[in-house]
């Protein structure tokens, strides 16, 4: 497996050399961090250098999705219409939503029972129309906000089939391999949810709160390369007018 820089230097030594394609990244963060900003400047930075950007929304309307991400400089109309992102809007699907900008994708009959065959097909058509031969950049925004609407124990289940359909399409398909982050507020989701993504990720970093305001400590507590080597006392970690700066702590 190909070894891929996070366009961030020092992010890419914290683990070891980088991000190995088709894995899984865990951010985990608390309600007030700004820490979930990283997995967008990983998306950014990789869409320069050729990736497209997969967000699976399923916590909020695109709106305030909007506004959020405006915060961090991270423009969605621009990068839809330039055909670099798309949204797969599971919150809007649930809620019977329906958006005229066409890098927007909804399912209005998807449901909790129906989620992974629906979820499976619009990712094939966004595959089809939209990525082509690049390589996805995937967010999952948020798994806290899919456990609830899925409920926890349905969703663990799910995201078992759907790791079981990414290795089937890893044998089948020769295509680019995927990077796949995963959000998740800890003051959201249960000890346990937070243990099985863990299980699930080949990469963990977690944010905690920091002496100085606006910073959080960035620990890296996982990471499947040989190069890895922990750090007790972590990174700093804050963003500057939308744009994440990350320094080793003192």
């Amino acid at each position: 497996m190909k070894v891929l820089s996070t366009g961030i230097p020092l992010l890419d030594e914290a683990l070891g050399g980088g991000l190995l394609e088709d894995s899984n990244l865990l951010i985990i963060y608390d309600t007030y961090s700004r820490g979930w900003a990283l997995g967008f400047e990983i998306m950014r930075r990789r869409i320069d250098m050729g990736d497209f950007g997969v967000i699976l929304d399923s916590v909020l309307p695109i709106t305030p999705l909007r506004m959020e991400l405006g915060a961090i400089n991270f423009d969605i109309d621009r990068l839809g219409n330039e055909r670099k992102i798309t949204v797969i809007d599971i919150f809007s699907s649930f809620h019977g939503l329906k958006y005229p900008e066409d890098y927007i994708y909804t399912d209005p009959t998807m449901d909790a029972s129906t989620f992974l065959p629906k979820y499976d097909k619009l990712y094939k058509r966004v595959l089809r129309e939209r990525i082509g031969d690049r390589r996805p950049v995937g967010i999952d925004v948020t798994v806290d906000g899919m456990a609830f609407l899925l409920g926890e124990k349905n969703f663990i289940r799910v995201f078992q089939r759907l790791m079981a359909l990414k290795e089937r399409a890893r044998i089948a398909e020769k295509r680019k391999r995927p990077i796949n982050i995963l959000l998740l507020n800890k003051n959201r989701a249960s000890e346990e949810l937070v243990s099985w993504m863990a299980l699930y990720s080949q990469y963990v970093i977690e944010f905690e709160p920091a002496e100085s305001p606006g910073e959080d400590r960035l620990f890296v507590r996982g990471s499947p390369l040989p190069e890895f080597i922990p750090s007790e006392k972590g990174y700093i970690f804050r963003l500057i007018r939308g744009r994440v700066e990350i320094e080793k702590a003192d």
